[in-house]
């Protein structure tokens, strides 16, 4: 027996219950956590995602997905889970797992997907992640480094709910950056395999891999012509090229579990279920446009500083500087009847004093701004505060470096944010409503790219938008009478 099996057996003769077999392998798996322990953390981390996370709002598109998924994961290890697809309103490019079945995938990442064969790859690729249960055995590999932790981590009080904040942070991590080489690997050799049982092709777990890459390489190219830093998302599978022989090989491996002759694809049905998709930001979280944030339904915008990078959340904006040397912050707070701004800001963060304060008019609306030392991780760190009151709500713009050094660098610029606070005009409301959407359209022999994004609410790079949704970037040429995505 390898010394590392029989490592493993001994460490569960110690451990029981606190061994399981992985139910892919059929081996002992040293895992500190039980089955119900794990569908039990995962309702608790689902819970924080949807309070974080919008779901998207088209029941028609969330059952569609939830079928696609429950028909991939019927034919999994682990088909007695009760999984659940969601779909997020999110122009992230992003789809991650959470222990016990929930999986999620956003909007923006089946804007570049193009049949159904490639949904359920990016699903069945997650569902491997759960059947493996790969954030339980990356948490149980940080703790088990001695016979001593294993045991600590089994017998001694207190150390469980320890356990399970490492594991929640296991779970930010895969959902941000994927879960290493082996696990990537392994999640795609097995969701290759419950695509054939599935009845799809599982060379289209190849094809979405090809997609996301050059939705990288356009991202990167947009963010150079815009003077910012690209937007790139590292998890789902960007730990391997689609041309490495390894992953070609486990891929292939899942032709001799393929029922059908002729394996499902089903373009035409995805493309009819996502017409309509929106493409973008969205009318309820606000739009960006290069470093402006504009948000219709709230009426207000902010400038960010040129060139750092801007993540629109669904309850907070964030724009960083490059290389991560500080970070601005735009957040709504509720007034309670006769607040103001400054009784907000300081309940807020529960301080008794801003510092260097200053009452001003910020575009003619009352403000507050000042300093004060908060806590972080590496220790107390000066940051800018401004608040803007437009009735009950009061915004709130707040700004610090990574380094106490850095502080007086960054400040003018957390300034200059909060001055750009303003009401939306007439032209920016306009703009702040003319959100993107996806739809469909029959190909003539007219048809070009050229043309499609000519038509298009577009900029410069529009073309290679249109080529990227439809799967042909950097090149590739339009057959007369096939159905295309552009962008309206």
């Amino acid at each position: 027996m390898p010394r590392a099996r029989l490592l493993a057996v001994l460490l569960c003769n110690l451990l029981l219950p606190g061994c399981a077999t992985n139910p892919v392998t059929g081996s002992p798996d040293l895992v500190m956590m039980s089955e119900k322990q794990e569908i039990a953390l995962g309702q608790k981390v689902n819970q924080e995602v949807r309070s974080q996370y919008a779901t998207y709002d088209d029941l028609e598109l969330q059952n569609y997905v939830q079928y696609v998924g429950r028909k991939v994961a019927d034919n999994s290890h682990r088909s007695n889970l009760n999984y659940q697809f969601t779909v997020l309103d999110s122009k992230e490019v992003n789809a991650f797992a959470l222990p016990g079945g929930y999986i999620f995938i956003t909007r923006g990442l089946m804007a570049y997907l193009n049949s159904e064969s490639e949904l359920a790859a990016v699903l069945g690729h997650e569902v491997g992640h759960v059947t493996a249960r790969h954030a339980v055995r990356q948490h149980s590999a940080t703790q088990l480094t001695s016979l001593g932790a294993a045991l600590g981590a089994a017998f001694i009080p207190g150390v469980a709910q320890a356990a399970g904040q490492q594991l929640a942070g296991v779970l930010g991590t895969a959902m941000l950056s994927g879960y290493g080489r082996e696990h990537e690997l392994e999640a795609d050799r097995l969701g290759a395999e419950y695509l054939g049982r599935a009845g799809y092709d599982p060379k289209a777990m190849l094809r979405v891999i090809g997609a996301l890459k050059n939705q990288e390489l356009y991202e990167i190219k947009a963010a150079q012509a815009e003077g910012r830093e690209p937007n790139v998302y590292h998890g789902l599978f960007s730990t391997h090229p689609d041309s490495d022989t390894r992953l070609q090989e486990v891929i292939a491996g899942a032709d001799d579990v393929t029922k059908a002759k002729e394996p499902f694809i089903g373009r035409g049905e995805y493309l009819e279920r996502t017409n309509g998709l929106v493409y973008g930001d969205s009318n309820s979280q606000g739009l960006v446009k290069g470093r402006d944030f504009y948000h219709g339904q709230l009426g207000i915008a902010l400038r960010f500083p040129a060139g750092w990078r801007i993540k629109n959340l669904p309850d907070k904006v964030i724009a960083g500087a490059p290389g991560g040397a500080a970070i601005l912050q735009l957040s709504v707070a509720r007034a309670n009847p006769g607040q103001g701004a400054r009784e907000v800001l300081l309940q807020g963060l529960g301080l008794q004093r801003l510092g260097n304060e200053q009452n001003l008019q910020v575009r003619g609306l009352p403000a507050v701004s000042g300093t004060a030392n908060v806590d972080t991780d590496a220790g107390k760190r000066p940051a800018r505060f401004t608040a803007v009151q437009i009735g009950r709500s009061v915004y709130v713009i707040a700004g610090i470096s990574r380094d106490a050094q850095g502080f007086a660098q960054y400040d003018p610029a957390f300034r200059s944010t909060g001055e750009s606070f303003r009401v939306l005009t007439p032209e920016e409301r306009a703009l702040a409503g003319n959100i993107q959407r996806i739809a469909t359209l029959r190909a003539t022999d007219q048809t070009t790219f050229a043309g499609l994004a000519s038509q298009a609410p577009l900029g410069q790079l529009g073309e290679q938008q249109i080529r990227l949704i439809n799967g042909r970037f950097p090149r590739g040429e339009i057959r007369p009478g096939e159905t295309l995505k552009t962008i309206q």
